[in-house]
């Protein structure tokens, strides 16, 4: 796969994540609403986000181990960088792995484990938006002096499977999706505030 294409397939896996993201933000509110949202919709975001996410923080981590290398004892804002992006991995991780076993416990427990699936949401979206994507963009000056054209490809990490499991999870948020809330007729980006 040519670089253009790694690059084509990462945004639009980037994309369909904030069309799910706001899928799943859309049954919530249906859901406080009262309205009858099925546990599968919320449990088929989920995982639809802890695939998309760990794609995410495979490259970024990929990102981060080629850029290391390349930060010499004495660069002190390229260290700071880096380590500001370790941070944010892990804390997205850590969010992440709350939200599976939050969405585990919620399916076993039924209608009483909502409140901590919930809260549980809550608290991954926060490192989501406040951790994770206030940062996005804080390798992009290192990437352009030590990427070559070649070296997307291996951060994309773009297989047959991939793009499979990828396609397989949207299409299963699409099928338990409440009306108005197909991924589908989302667009991506940040939520409207």
């Amino acid at each position: 796969m040519s670089e253009a294409q790694s690059k084509i397939v990462m945004q639009r896996e980037r994309m369909r994540l904030g069309q799910v993201r706001k899928s799943f933000a859309a049954g919530l509110d249906q859901h406080a609403k009262s309205s009858d949202v099925s546990m599968e919709f919320f449990a088929t975001c989920v995982d639809y986000i802890k695939a998309s996410m760990d794609r995410l923080h495979d490259q970024d981590q990929r990102i981060h181990d080629i850029l290391k290398p390349h930060v010499t004892a004495n660069d002190s804002e390229g260290k700071a960088i880096l380590a500001n992006l370790d941070m944010r991995l892990t804390k997205s991780r850590d969010a992440l792995a709350k939200l599976v076993v939050a969405r585990d416990a919620y399916r076993a427990k039924g209608a009483i484990g909502w409140a901590d699936f919930k809260a549980n949401v809550d608290m991954f979206m926060d490192v989501y938006f406040n951790v994770l994507l206030k940062g996005q963009h804080s390798t992009i000056e290192m990437q352009r002096k030590v990427f070559t054209d070649s070296t997307w490809d291996d951060v994309a990490g773009v297989t047959q499977d991939s793009q499979q499991i990828e396609a397989t999870e949207f299409a299963m948020v699409q099928r338990y999706a409440p009306v108005g809330a197909d991924p589908a007729g989302f667009k991506a980006g940040p939520p409207v505030v």
